[in-house]
């Protein structure tokens, strides 16, 4: 079959929905590592809430508890930071996974295009076939009819 004119637009698709990918992989692995760092200062924030309760229990210096609570609240403000970087990157991830799938979308429909192409050119070379395979028989039958006068 002769190349189809739209080789060209299927291998550019092809290389955006690629390349959409990819940046969805990745922003997909950058939601991961947010969480999981995430997740780490807040078992971290954990930990030493705990460990203010024991010492508090166990008796502390106004001193020392001032600066526990200090600790703590930076604890906390990278803990809403870090969870606006977690958004942030759920947005992201959102953002890239739509363009992926218009890229997909707009691969899908010129696929379809092809095979309509494909199907066009099949209907074309059945009919030039039929076409010749009627002139055959027909000229056959008037050879066949005509020969014995």
């Amino acid at each position: 079959m002769a190349h189809s004119k739209y080789a060209l637009l299927l291998n550019l698709a092809q290389e955006k929905v690629e390349a959409a990918a990819d940046r969805m992989r990745k922003a997909q692995a950058a939601q991961v590592a947010a969480q999981g760092k995430l997740e780490q200062l807040q078992a971290f924030l954990q930990e030493y809430q705990h460990r203010l309760t024991h010492g508090g229990m166990q008796g502390m210096g106004i001193g020392q508890w001032q600066d526990f609570q200090r600790f703590l609240r930076r604890l906390e403000e990278a803990v809403e930071i870090q969870q606006g970087e977690v958004d942030r990157c759920v947005q992201r991830f959102l953002m890239e996974r739509q363009a992926w799938f218009l890229e997909r979308k707009k691969l899908k429909a010129y696929e379809k295009l092809k095979a309509r192409e494909a199907e066009r050119a099949l209907r074309a070379e059945n009919r030039r076939a039929q076409k010749i395979t009627d002139e055959f028989a027909s000229r056959r039958f008037w050879d066949q009819t005509h020969s014995e006068d």
